[in-house]
């Protein structure tokens, strides 16, 4: 759009005298998907043998090899808030997506790679749609390619965790919101549908959908029968969910950070507790607040090491500076409110889910930085440049910028991640130290470990019962933890070999000592490679 005219501009309420925009160039747009689908060629045939998969990623894909049976069945302990065996850390939409593009691919752990990267693809492809509503050619392949740029999100894509399946369903809700006022029928039940389905990706995110509905109560009031319907799709996808966390823990949304967010007190997850003991906002609010505010400073800094590890952050400021511009626009763009209503619902999620957990990690914040950047882009393109300026130089400033949006950010994304997380060998079989599992496991024993990695890998991989070490088991009084070796069958303990995962990276004779302080422990032979031991109460 790079003419002049004295109208108003339908697609961005551009005031009369200032209607120049940037625009992408067609072949540029074109260019923009080679360039989403070298980066993820790349990184697919670096990894495709060695993801950096997590204890999360084995938790998924255990439960995604138990849908077809016993649903959402576990056998790798990792929380101790029930000793039901069935899933509560993890929502279930993303394992179900694992499980049918094995059942498709017959790929098996491989499959949620490549469910995470066709998930990337589909974001690329829901922002293009709302970048033909916005104005914006080239939108999606602009806003995930610089989304691949922040570090965190592309380790949950090589990892197989939930963040591009979240990142895919965000991008459809904008969408869907975008469109509620040209096709409000459709529109607002599709609103609630992937709002559920965004809840049943990450739990977590139920905490946004009371400030969505509140600040679309604001900005639609007009609308509120459509965004009442929109409440009724929202709780019909949710239901099944409900029922099943009624039906195993009591509660309609299981979680096993429930009690982490409630208590007084910093708790982990797989902290061992006694529930009816623990101190929540209930019983001393003035606490609970002072557990939060002490939080604070330690996400803020989480929050600024984010910002450095994504120099998309730099583009994001710059766009949002210009924001102010638009509220001397009129007629206001449509899309506009959208991303004022989402951008705060989720930057207000992710605050008060690191404060009231205390978990700082930076793949919390993938989300907001989709959110930054999409706006970021869209305000680039469809703030109005000075009418003064000649047709050639809005086009030439609109290609220039489309490139730097590409360019810059696939070079950081390859070279960052190249640099600092090689492949890992035998990620996905275990090599030997998962073979002398399988050797050494007596049946129908819990073998416990100190490595989430190798806990939920051997589970994933074989269905034997392990358990992770509590992460307060070194405050366990001797009684509970013979207590915990009881409830939870612990038969057998294995420190495996300094470089066996990720996290074992020196040698932890620790569960050891622990364990021998509330149990007999006895060397078993079996094991060559790594140290077993049998575990009597």
């Amino acid at each position: 759009m790079s003419t002049a005219t004295r109208t108003a501009d339908p697609l961005g309420g551009v005031p009369a005298g200032a209607s120049r925009t940037l625009s992408v160039p067609r072949r540029l747009a074109a260019a923009g998907w080679a360039v989403l689908a070298a980066v993820l060629a790349v990184l697919l045939a670096r990894y495709w043998n060695g993801p950096p998969y997590s204890p999360d990623s084995w938790g998924y894909y255990e439960l995604s090899r138990h849908l077809g049976g016993d649903f959402f069945r576990v056998d790798s302990w990792r929380s101790y808030q029930s000793t039901e065996p069935y899933g509560l850390s993890f929502g279930p939409l993303w394992p179900v997506l694992w499980g049918g593009t094995a059942a498709l691919t017959r790929t098996g752990a491989h499959a949620g790679l490549l469910a995470a990267v066709g998930c990337v693809l589909g974001t690329a492809a829901a922002l293009s749609a709302l970048g033909r509503r916005v104005g914006v050619r080239g939108l999606g392949p602009l806003v995930t390619v610089g989304l691949l740029a922040f570090p965190p999100y592309l380790d949950e894509m090589l990892a197989a965790r939930t963040f591009p399946l979240a990142g895919l369903l965000l991008s459809l809700l904008v969408l869907a919101l975008v469109g509620t006022d040209r096709r409000p029928g459709p529109a607002w039940p599709a609103v609630g549908a992937v709002t559920g389905a965004l809840v049943l990706t990450r739990p977590g995110l139920l905490f946004a959908v009371p400030l969505l509905a509140v600040l679309l109560l604001v900005t639609h009031r007009r609308q509120w029968r459509q965004l009442l319907g929109a409440g009724l799709v929202l709780a019909a996808v949710l239901t099944p969910w409900a029922v099943y966390g009624l039906a195993h823990f009591g509660t309609p949304f299981p979680g096993d950070n429930r009690i982490v967010v409630a208590a007084v007190p910093q708790l982990y997850f797989s902290d061992v507790l006694d529930l009816d003991r623990v101190p929540t906002y209930a019983d001393d609010p003035t606490g609970w607040l002072a557990r939060l505010a002490g939080n604070v400073p330690g996400t803020a800094t989480e929050v600024l090491r984010a910002a450095i590890l994504a120099p998309t952050v730099v583009l994001t400021a710059g766009g949002l500076l210009l924001l102010h511009r638009w509220w001397a626009v009129r007629p206001a763009p449509g899309w506009l409110p959208v991303l004022l209503i989402v951008l705060p619902t989720f930057v207000a999620e992710v605050t008060f889910a690191e404060l009231s957990t205390g978990y700082r990690d930076h793949r919390y914040l993938s989300l907001v930085v989709l959110l930054l950047v999409l706006t970021s882009v869209v305000l680039l393109y469809r703030t109005p440049v000075p009418a003064r300026l000649a047709g050639r130089t809005v086009g030439v400033a609109g290609a220039g910028l489309a490139v730097a949006l590409l360019a810059l950010p696939a070079a950081w994304a390859l070279t960052f991640q190249f640099d600092t997380v090689p492949p890992q060998p035998h990620a996905l079989d275990g090599g030997p130290v998962e073979q002398e599992l399988r050797r050494c496991q007596d049946d129908g024993t819990t073998l416990a470990m100190r490595s989430g990695t190798l806990t939920a890998r051997h589970s994933a991989l074989t269905g034997a019962r392990t358990a992770n070490l509590p992460h307060n088991f070194a405050q366990l009084t001797p009684a509970q933890r013979r207590n915990w070796i009881t409830t939870y069958g612990i038969g057998q303990l294995y420190l495996p070999p300094v470089g066996a995962a990720p996290e074992h990276v020196r040698p932890d004779d620790e569960p050891l000592t622990l364990l021998a302080a509330a149990a007999r422990v006895t060397p078993d032979r079996c094991a060559t490679i790594g140290r077993l031991y049998r575990v009597t109460p």
